[in-house]
């Protein structure tokens, strides 16, 4: 499933606050490790979007502000966010990780990989 490009701070703060649970990955075009997990990021996706979880990607190269607003450090960061809140975060992480995200998520802890 493609995953929803954020454009500006504005489409940030709405997805964030839309009442659903989003999973945002901060990624850069120039990190291989990004490359290398951005289809793991999309069979996920496929997986978590049939319980309502809705997929979107940040270039931080792009939306500094967005990456400093959300406390974006490093590349990728995967960032869970529930009626605005961070409820559970990833950085630099395998398809494994990714899937203990989401699984926290499923269960309702908080996490932190």
């Amino acid at each position: 499933m493609p995953f929803n490009p954020i454009d500006d701070a504005q489409d940030f703060t709405r997805i964030i606050n839309s009442g659903k649970t989003v999973l945002i990955d901060f990624h850069a075009d120039w990190s291989g490790l990004c490359r290398s997990t951005s289809q793991q990021f999309s069979e996920l996706s496929d997986t978590f979007v049939r319980i309502g979880v809705d997929f979107y990607r940040v270039n931080v190269d792009e939306l500094e502000d967005v990456v400093m607003e959300a406390d974006v450090r490093v590349v990728p960061t995967y960032i869970v966010f529930k009626n605005g809140k961070k409820v559970g975060h990833a950085t630099g992480v395998d398809g494994l990780s990714l899937h203990k995200l989401m699984g926290s998520y499923m269960t309702g802890c908080e996490v932190v990989a």
